[in-house]
């Protein structure tokens, strides 16, 4: 019944094709549906539900088939639908529209990404300074006074009661 379906689908491009000048005609295509019906002996209903899943199989598989062999991809299941030949007439007339996502961007490319040596290299490096002793304290931080640090005086603290505040 499917075979039959697509077949007599094929032989009436007002139903596919977008360009074809009776497309739009609403009239024409109910003409083409009826004819599908005639042909396949199966309701009209049915045929235009059919050929709308099958279409819609397609159309998926298809943009399965692209992504998987996209640059970087895993491979896929490399198993084909099995009406994926017999619709390939219908490639000329789709286009697949991008994809949208609520995900930004990705700020991070594989150029970015370091090289297992890369990564070793930074992995000794790591190590080699986790071994070294702290570096000794800097003249700069012991020649600071307690006058020049900020905030309340020792002396002030000291004088001061529990419970009052200075302002």
């Amino acid at each position: 019944m499917v075979d039959k379906i697509i077949v007599a689908v094929c032989g009436r491009p007002e139903l596919y094709d977008s360009t074809n000048y009776y497309y739009r005609d609403k009239y024409r295509k109910d003409l083409a549906w009826r004819g599908v019906s005639e042909d396949t002996g199966v309701a009209e209903d049915v045929c235009r539900k059919k050929w709308k899943g099958l279409r819609d199989t397609y159309l998926r598989e298809r943009r399965k088939e692209l992504e998987t062999r996209r640059s970087g991809a895993a491979a896929g299941p490399g198993k084909k639908w099995r009406f994926s030949a017999v619709l390939s007439f219908l490639d000329p007339f789709v286009t697949l529209r991008p994809t949208t996502s609520n995900m930004g961007p990705v700020e991070e490319t594989a150029e970015d990404l370091p090289t297992p040596a890369q990564e070793e290299t930074e992995k000794t490096n790591r190590d080699d300074t986790e071994d070294r002793s702290p570096p000794p304290e800097t003249p700069a931080a012991s020649s600071v006074s307690e006058s020049q640090v900020p905030g309340p005086s020792s002396s002030a603290a000291a004088s001061t009661p529990i419970g009052v505040y200075m302002s």
